[in-house]
């Protein structure tokens, strides 16, 4: 419990987080409502306002994937100690990481939100209350958890096979892939068979449902293509998050030692 509250404190003191995943995507929420919202049918707008919470909680999401992944990078070697001479084993470890990141990935979330009902309320004078806000926390509990196991199966491919110079390059993949996978199926038409096996969109479609109450669209701002069958994200997210704690559970066992500076950039 002590570890538990150690990370969960710890993450919460980042800065960048609080900057880059909170008070950056708040900006782009306004954007959303005051900027980007012209001449949307008041028919649309819960749509709208939904495809917007999924694609911002999403990024925000995201960018926990780098606090975490720089939390396991300058922990990795005096884990490798406290496996081998404390009462610390890998799976309580990951277990650890597992409670911190779906309580920081709620927080996030619940941010998000609120302040996306708040900025699109206010904007078009409509109450714009989520459908499923129970369902959005538990979505996004999920999705740090699943945010928390991508990143650590890249830390861990670094600080075993790769070399701690690629840390700084590997930390961004999670933002980089959500920023990509998130935009494009916003505004253009994916094979919904990519949709359901990609987990980013699988959240974000996730999300879209919760706040708006029917069924994600294939693609986000055009309500009229197909629906997504959420049951069939649902299993997709979780089946990756069990895939990929199995993954993380080897190679956290193979944690090699590694002096930080050898990720000195120079």
């Amino acid at each position: 419990m002590s570890l538990l509250k150690y990370y969960t404190k710890g993450i919460l003191s980042n800065r960048n987080l609080w900057f880059w995943g909170v008070a950056f995507m708040l900006f782009w929420l306004v954007l959303g409502a005051y900027s980007f919202a012209q001449g949307i049918p008041q028919v649309a707008l819960r749509g709208y306002t939904a495809s917007w919470y999924g694609t911002i909680a999403l990024y925000s999401l995201s960018s926990l994937a780098i606090s975490v992944a720089y939390s396991i990078y300058f922990a990795g070697s005096s884990l490798v100690y406290s496996f081998k001479y404390t009462k610390l084993t890998p799976l309580s470890y990951i277990g650890t990481l597992l409670g911190s990141s779906s309580v920081l990935g709620i927080l996030l979330s619940a941010i998000m939100l609120a302040s996306t009902y708040g900025f699109y309320t206010a904007r078009f004078g409509l109450n714009l209350v989520p459908s499923d806000p129970l369902g959005a926390i538990a979505v996004s509990a999920l999705a740090g958890v699943f945010m928390m196991t991508f990143a650590m199966l890249l830390v861990l491919i670094v600080v075993n096979y790769v070399g701690l110079r690629s840390i700084n390059l590997v930390t961004f993949v999670p933002l980089i892939l959500a920023f990509g996978l998130g935009f494009t199926s916003l505004t253009n038409p994916l094979p919904s068979s990519f949709l359901y096996a990609s987990p980013y969109n699988a959240i974000q479609a996730l999300l879209y449902s919760a706040y708006s109450g029917s069924a994600a669209p294939v693609q986000l701002d055009n309500p009229a293509s197909a629906a997504l069958y959420w049951p069939y994200l649902l299993i997709s997210l979780v089946a990756w998050i069990v895939l990929l704690l199995v993954v993380d559970s080897i190679l956290l066992r193979r944690l090699k030692p590694r002096q930080l500076e050898e990720g000195r950039q120079i």
